[in-house]
Formats: C-alpha cells, sequence, structure tokens
C-alpha cells in the first residue's frame, strides 16, 4: 500500500525528467517549413484568361522529420482576381540532408485545391473549378542558424481542374443555351524561397 500511496508523489519527478528528453525530441523530429512562393502561369484551360501573370502565394507544412526526409501537411493562400482566394491543403514531402550545411533538396506535394472561375465572351462563358494540384520542385539548401534553414526552389505544378463551357446563340426570344465540359489542367511554374525548423 506505501509503495502505491509513493507514485502520485514520484510522479511530478518522472515528468521533470523527461522534459529534456522531450525538448530534444521536438528539436530533432519537428518538422516547421514557411515558403512564400511565386507563381507563374505556364498554360492554362483554353479560353480562360489568367488571372495574373504573377501571383504571389504563401506554403505552409508541419510535420515529422528524419535526417534525410520530412513529411508533413501543407496548406496554402493564393488569390487570382477575380476569382476567390484559394486554400490548398494536403500533403508535403522534402528530400534533403538537414544536418548538412549545403545540400541538394527536392519537394513534392499533393493538394486539394478548390477554386471557382469564371470568364466570359460575349454569349459564352467558361467556368473552372478547381480539384487536384501536383507539384515537384528542386533546388539547394543552406543551414543559415543552427536550427533554421534556408531552401531555395523552383518547381512545377499541375493543377486538375473540370471546365464547364457555355453559348447561347443569338435568335430567337428563348434561345436554347449548350454546355460542354471537360476535364483540362493549369499549368504552373513557381519560384519559393522556404524556411525550414
Amino acid at each position: 500500500m506505501k509503495k502505491l500511496l509513493a507514485i502520485p508523489f514520484l510522479l511530478p519527478v518522472f515528468l521533470f525528467a523527461q522534459q529534456k528528453k522531450t525538448g530534444d525530441f521536438i528539436k530533432e523530429f519537428l518538422y516547421v517549413k514557411v515558403s512564400p512562393t511565386l507563381i507563374g502561369v505556364a498554360e492554362e484551360p483554353a479560353d480562360l484568361h489568367s488571372r495574373s501573370a504573377l501571383t504571389p502565394a504563401i506554403y505552409g507544412a508541419v510535420g515529422l522529420k528524419m535526417r534525410y526526409a520530412a513529411v508533413g501537411f501543407s496548406t496554402g493562400y493564393f488569390k487570382w482576381k477575380p476569382a476567390r482566394p484559394t486554400t490548398p491543403r494536403g500533403i508535403d514531402i522534402t528530400i534533403t540532408d538537414f544536418k548538412q550545411k549545403v545540400f541538394p533538396v527536392i519537394i513534392a506535394q499533393w493538394h486539394k485545391a478548390p477554386y471557382e472561375g469564371q470568364d466570359y465572351w460575349g454569349r459564352s462563358s467558361t467556368y473552372i473549378s478547381g480539384k487536384d494540384m501536383y507539384s515537384i520542385a528542386a533546388g539547394g539548401s543552406i543551414r543559415m542558424f543552427k536550427t533554421t534553414k534556408m531552401m531555395l526552389t523552383w518547381g512545377f505544378t499541375k493543377w486538375k481542374c473540370n471546365v464547364t463551357r457555355t453559348y447561347t446563340p443569338r435568335g430567337p426570344t428563348n434561345p436554347i443555351t449548350s454546355y460542354f465540359y471537360s476535364k483540362e489542367d493549369y499549368k504552373m511554374v513557381f519560384l519559393a524561397a522556404s524556411l525550414v525548423w
């Protein structure tokens, strides 16, 4: 019975002893990345005008890292006017040597990226609905401080979209509108300067 009563009194001692190990675990394995990004449209679905030639964006990731790789949950934000903002959410995989001062880096990402955009051309219109976004990037990383690395990467993104085109002919009082459905892609290039902890 005395042994059982001693457990609640020793619990704070055990917790205090574990604090250093927990701090080391977080420092060693936690992966946090913030990536200011510049996106350029290389090719877009036919009949849709690019919202802008270059668009600023911000991406971030939180996850676990080992020496040569990191995997984490990723999210971002960007806006092509006049469409509503897009907030991609998905997975980020980063491959590099986190212990080396200078080292190449490869990044692969998958995001669910909802998006809605529409263009009008007289009696026709094109409506875009964004779906999955796949990205690959390569570059280099350099250690800036003891626990911080900077990664400069150049990449390519393919954004799968559903496209609906409508056409309303001239003529009768109640013309019939035609609808055409297809699956097309935005193809984009991007430059990212990432800080990694």
